[in-house]
């Protein structure tokens, strides 16, 4: 398949054309099967968000043995959750993977709560093997401001992917996102000076993130250090 490109299809199925042992890395954002209803409308919902148990275990185990399968020895496996999911999540990946921490991603306002308001996502971090440990290890509480106008209803900062791929992968890696959304680990893989692979499946989404990651495809691509 071709590198720095984000196909419009089931991850599930586009995994597959991927070979063993070829990616250095996972960093994704799958559904967190809550059924998240965006606000006012401004946003698509969001495909397999509304699964049931069974469905929404099935998927994360089909994911589980596929990042399995492309991931180098030795390598990181990252991925954002929803608290209310975590057992769901720990019941498939843990099978596959070890997990060393849970990260908190603490945001800069609240999200709307009838008892409590939410600040805050957590992201498991999985060990493939035994990679080396960091020079010099990072909080695992990482506090980097919402983005102010979304494209899609978790769009993530792009200074808070950075900051993950700095430290959990090196320069010329290959990086998978499977859940691609709007191209955030695209750009951010790009801006870091790694490779990308992703899929998305709402032709919308994959669409808008295409159009995202040109200008930074090109920048790369007129580098003298650029990948190609």
């Amino acid at each position: 398949m071709e590198l720095n490109k984000i196909y419009n299809m089931d991850c599930l199925e586009g995994m597959k054309l991927l070979d063993d042992n070829s990616v250095d890395m996972v960093l994704t954002d799958p559904p967190y099967n809550i059924n998240l209803i965006p606000q006012r409308g401004l946003t698509n919902p969001i495909e397999n968000d509304n699964l049931n148990k069974e469905d929404f275990i099935t998927l994360l185990n089909s994911c589980a043995t596929e990042f399995k399968r492309i991931l180098k020895q030795n390598t990181f496996f990252l991925t954002f959750c929803g608290w209310s999911t975590i057992p769901e999540y720990r019941q498939t990946f843990d099978k596959q993977f070890e997990l060393k921490s849970m990260p908190i991603w603490i945001k800069n306002n609240f999200g709307i709560g009838y008892y409590t308001r939410p600040q805050y996502e957590p992201c498991l971090l999985y060990l493939n093997g035994n990679p080396s440990p960091l020079e010099k290890p990072i909080s695992d509480v990482w506090k980097f401001n919402k983005v102010l106008k979304p494209i899609h209803s978790c769009e993530k900062p792009i200074n808070l992917i950075q900051h993950i791929i700095r430290h959990f992968s090196k320069e010329g890696n290959l990086i998978l996102d499977p859940f691609m959304g709007s191209g955030t680990t695209a750009i951010a893989a790009l801006q870091t000076n790694r490779k990308f692979i992703g899929f998305e499946i709402d032709e919308k989404y994959c669409e808008i993130a295409t159009k995202r990651i040109k200008p930074w495809l090109e920048q790369t691509r007129l580098s003298p250090t650029g990948l190609q």
